[in-house]
Order: C-alpha cells, then structure tokens, then sequence
C-alpha cells in the first residue's frame, strides 16, 4: 500500500476503540467482529500495547483500521458468520487459517475463511485495513458462479499483492477507505459508487477462493421430513423455475433468514438450495423436450426455464440423465 495509508492513522474520524487495557480492547474489538483470545505477548509488550479500532460500514462490508502497538496473540476460533480480508499497512504478521500459514506483510495480504479456525501473531507495529465481508455475501455470489454454494469455504488464504487479481483487491480497498474518508459525516450512507465498488471487491474475493482451492465436501446424509420453511422454499422454486431465484428472495418467500434456508436444505435435503434449483430446472427441460414437438429447440426449452447457460445446462443434463439434450429429443414422444 502506499506511504500516506502505512503512516496515518485511516478512518480516524471512525473511532471505535482507543485504549491501553488489554481486555478493553478485546472487549471493544470483539463487539464489531467475534469474540477472541488476545494477550500482548514478549518483553515490553504490555507497556507498548495501544489498541485502535476504526470502523466504518459500506452496506453489508465493514471497513475497519486495527493496529495495537505491541507483539499480540489473537485466536477467534472460526469466524463462522464472516470472511476477512486483512491488508498490512505496516509491520507483519504470522496468519493460520486453516493449517495454512502465511507471512502477512508488504505485498501479502490474507483473506480468512468464515469456516475454518483462524490464529494470529501480530509483530509490534503491525497495522491492517480489514474489510468484513458477511458469509452469506460471499455464499450468494459463489452460488451464481457454481449454481451451488460450498458446505465449506476453504482456500489458501494468502494473497500475493503483486500479482494481477491482488493488485485489483488492494487498489479497490484503497478506493473504498479513499470514498470513507471523503465522507462528509461519519454516519452518511452508502453512495451508488460505493455499493458497485463494494461488489465488485467481493467478485475478486470470491474469484481468490475459487482460484486458490475452494473445497468440495461430501454432502450430509438426507433427512426425509423438512420443516416448512424449507418446503415452502421448494413449492416457490418449482412454481418459478424460469424466475431469477435469488437467496434472499427464496429467504423472504419462506418466512426464514437465507442462513436458516440454507441449513434446512442442506439438513434435510442433503444439498444445496442452489442445487435444488438445478435439478428441478434439468427435470423440467427433460420433460418439455419429451414432450416437444418437431420443430422445438433444446436451447429455447432450456431457456424457458431459467437455465441460462446452455454448455453448463448441457453437461448437468447428461450427467443427470447419462444422455445428451438432444439425443433425449430425437427419442421424443411422437
């Protein structure tokens, strides 16, 4: 990052915490993010350390600036409800997420998974912009890029500032504390500008996981009785398979929160909402085009219900059914 965000104090207007008391800091820090072990480590530390949080919220992201002067142990467990991307802005830090170690400091950046335990070594004089990015963001843009969501969002959380996608990320935080800091009040709202430039930070978040090896686990053993926010969600999706089916619209017409809907499915469906989704749309092609008549087009019956992308929509469907679209149609009822 540049020297004006290594040597100010970012976001000062947006003061959240200020203190030399360890446990006030970690009482203060936690109310924004989760609650956390941290203890001032190594000689000198308790008369270095000097906690500062400054946070400003863009949206569903919160942007925050944290230094705490002195060497510091930090270790929130899972993060569960959020990702973090962490750029050092001077000093370095040793990040664990996950079993995977990195060495945080000029030209590497971290982004922690929500879903994996998460350790932290800040050296003495370590400073970092941290955007907090809310698990079900990242969860609702991942399903639109795989038409399902991960049961665990893991990756290698280094990210090297140098290169392409890590340049992008670093310069669009560096526009988004730019827009905070330009605000007139602390407590404006957010602009049009800074709704597309927070959007389009989480796309390169989310093309980073993708990229650095997002998991596939196994899905959960099914459950057969559904509780009826989920069966309300399924009656939605298979009256409306040609609609824009997004997370928080199935949320809403359910009655439940999109995190809620999502365990359901994946407690009582053994998969994904998004999943759902798909094969009820491949079941529902494979029935118009045995039904179809001579001069019908796979593609325009795919398109009829919602299933957008043909090449994806084609594999899924011989997958599904061990056959192609098309050979389904030359077999089609008379």
């Amino acid at each position: 990052m540049d020297d004006a965000l290594s040597h100010a104090r970012p976001l000062s207007r947006f003061a959240r915490v200020a203190t030399r008391d360890a446990d006030e800091a970690r009482e203060g820090v936690g109310r924004i993010f989760c609650p956390h072990r941290l203890v001032p480590v190594g000689p000198g530390a308790a008369s270095l350390f000097d906690a500062r949080h400054h946070a400003v919220a863009f949206g569903d992201l919160t942007l925050n600036y944290v230094a705490y002067g002195a060497r510091v142990e930090i270790d929130p467990g899972c993060l569960e409800r959020f990702a973090l991307l962490q750029i050092p802005l001077a000093g370095h830090a040793l990040v664990e997420n996950g079993g995977r170690r990195t060495r945080a400091g000029a030209g590497r950046a971290t982004l922690l998974s929500p879903a994996l335990p998460t350790r932290m070594v800040w050296e003495a004089g370590c400073e970092k912009l941290i955007l907090r990015v809310p698990r079900d963001l990242l969860e609702e843009h991942l399903a639109r890029i795989l038409d399902r969501v991960p049961r665990a969002l893991a990756f290698d959380p280094a990210i090297d500032l140098e290169r392409p996608r890590g340049a992008a990320i670093a310069a669009q935080a560096r526009l988004l504390l730019h827009l905070a800091e330009a605000r007139e009040r602390p407590d404006a709202a957010s602009g049009p500008h800074e709704h597309e430039l927070s959007s389009a930070l989480v796309a390169l978040l989310v093309g980073h996981m993708l990229e650095r090896g997002e998991a596939r686990e196994a899905p959960a053993p099914r459950v057969s009785v559904a509780p009826a926010h989920v069966r309300r969600a399924e009656d939605y999706i298979r009256a409306h398979l040609d609609a824009a089916l997004t997370l928080p619209c199935l949320a809403a017409r359910a009655g439940s929160s999109v995190r809620s809907l999502q365990e359901g499915f994946r407690h009582f469906r053994g998969g994904t909402i998004s999943g759902f989704i798909l094969a009820q749309r491949l079941d529902r092609w494979r029935e118009l085009i045995l039904g179809a008549g001579p001069e019908a087009k796979v593609g325009d019956l795919a398109f009829s219900v919602g299933l957008n992308h043909l090449g994806r929509a084609a594999a899924s469907y011989r997958d599904r059914f061990g056959e192609t679209p098309s050979q389904t149609l030359r077999r089609r009822r008379p």
